[in-house]
Formats: C-alpha cells, structure tokens, sequence
C-alpha cells in the first residue's frame, strides 16, 4: 500500500483516494455514454446528464456524511468545502438518483431503463474508489487478529487515529492490523453483477438495478459490523442496519409486484 503516488510525467504528488475517484468517475462515464446511446440518449445529452449526477453525488455524499458525522467537521474540514473528503455513499446515490428523475422527466425518457443503464458504470466506479480507499488507509475495518487482518501504513488513516488517540502514550505509528472492509465490499459488489444482469434482464425492465440495489444494501449490512466507523452508535447499531434492510426488502418487493403486473397484463 502507498497513500500517496507520485505521476512522474507532472513531478507532482497525488492522494491514491483522489486518483482511484477521479479514475472512478471517468470509468462510469466512459461505460454509461454508449449503454445510454443504445437507451436512446443523445451523445450531448448524456454528458450532460453524467455531470449533472457526479454534481448531484459529491453534494449528497457530502450532506449525508455531514448529517450522520457532525463532530467529523471543523477546521480542517467544512461542509461546503471542495476537498475529496468527508462522503457518505448512500447520500452521493441519493442525490445522483434525484438528478437522473429530474433529467428524465425533463427529457421525457424512461427512467426505468436509464436506471438498469446505470449499474455496471456505478458498480466498476465504487469499486475504483475502494481501491483508493484501500490504498489511502481510510473507510478501514476494526482491529483483528485473524488471518484477514491488513497492516496498515504508517501515513494511512488508520495509523492517523492512533495518533490522534494516544498522541504521548504512542510515540511512533504502531502496526495496525484491522479488517480490509474496503476489498470487502469491492469484491462483493463486483460479484453481485452477475445475478444481477443474468436474472434481471429475464424480468421486468428496471429489473438489474432494483436486484442489484438490493444485493448492494444486503452485502453493506454484512460488512458493517467490520467497519470502524466514527458515527455514533445509534447511527452505526441502529440506522444504518434499518436503512440497510429497508431498502433491501423495498427492492424485492418492488421486483415482485413489477413482475406479477408484467405476467397478468401477458395473460
């Protein structure tokens, strides 16, 4: 692992978290524009529309994580600032979801459709940006002793907080061995793909993202337990796992009766 990584051709110093999102966001543009193209979108108005949702993600991951994690903002960082920090995922999903049903109301395009479009790009770029978080140190797991522990480095995030906690008790960065939650769940969305696309475009359209959601939101119910979060305990024990299971089950539900309607109208 190295927190930072140094571009040769600029002579400059970059943060891995900010080269994985940027690499991230630019992947999710570079597979949404033909999947759109084939959906009917213009070339023009899909640009249009990936910029309009990365504008939608960074506020709504930014509120989000400013609504669960106050205590996280004051000097070093602010709620409006622009520095690639402080997110919250389901807040950035929230707000790129909203501009997508704004544009296609506005557009007059199905957003059904647009938003069995949307799943492979916005899966490939979370799992960039796990990459990055992973790299960096950051969204890391509780401490463990077990054979899936990672030693986090000295600069990571990880090590960070326990300067932070023992500034004169810890001397010097001690190893850390904690879970890594960020490969977790970038292997776990990745995986979650495959049923998604095989069995959902066998149903009803809207179908891949309502089934893909719902893996999505089961798998991040699992991992929380893992994860060492900085939130408070109602938010971490509590609404986190009800927003999790809530919108797993709104998924399913939502594919039975899309289907069930789809079956009667064909009989």
């Amino acid at each position: 692992m190295c927190p930072e990584l140094t571009i040769p051709l600029f002579g400059a110093e970059i943060k891995s978290y900010t080269l994985f999102t940027v690499l991230g966001a630019l992947t999710f543009a570079a597979a949404a524009l033909p999947l759109m193209k084939r959906a009917g979108v213009k070339p023009l108005s899909a640009f249009a529309l990936i910029i309009a949702m990365a504008a939608a993600f960074l506020i709504g991951a930014r509120l989000w994580n400013f609504a669960v994690n106050p205590d996280g903002y004051g000097r070093a960082l602010k709620w409006y600032s622009f520095r690639l920090a402080g997110f919250s995922l389901y807040g950035g999903v929230l707000g790129s979801a909203l501009a997508l049903f704004v544009w296609s109301r506005l557009n007059r395009k199905p957003l059904p459709q647009l938003l069995d479009v949307i799943v492979v790009p916005s899966a490939l770029a979370f799992a960039l940006a796990r990459v990055g978080c992973f790299l960096n140190g950051c969204c890391y797991g509780v401490y463990t002793n077990s054979v899936w522990g990672v030693e986090f480095p000295v600069k990571s995030g990880a090590q960070e907080m326990i300067n932070v906690i023992f500034p004169r008790i810890v001397p010097v960065a001690l190893p850390s061995m904690r879970y890594p939650t960020q490969l977790f769940e970038l292997a776990l969305a990745l995986i979650g793909l495959i049923p998604a696309l095989v069995f959902g475009r066998r149903l009803k359209s809207c179908s891949v993202f309502l089934l893909y959601g719902a893996w999505f939101s089961l798998m991040r119910l699992v991992i929380l337990p893992l994860r060492s979060l900085p939130y408070s305990d109602i938010i971490k024990n509590a609404a986190y796992p009800a927003l999790y299971l809530t919108l797993t089950a709104l998924a399913v539900i939502a594919i039975i009766i899309i289907n069930r309607r789809q079956c009667q109208i064909i009989q």
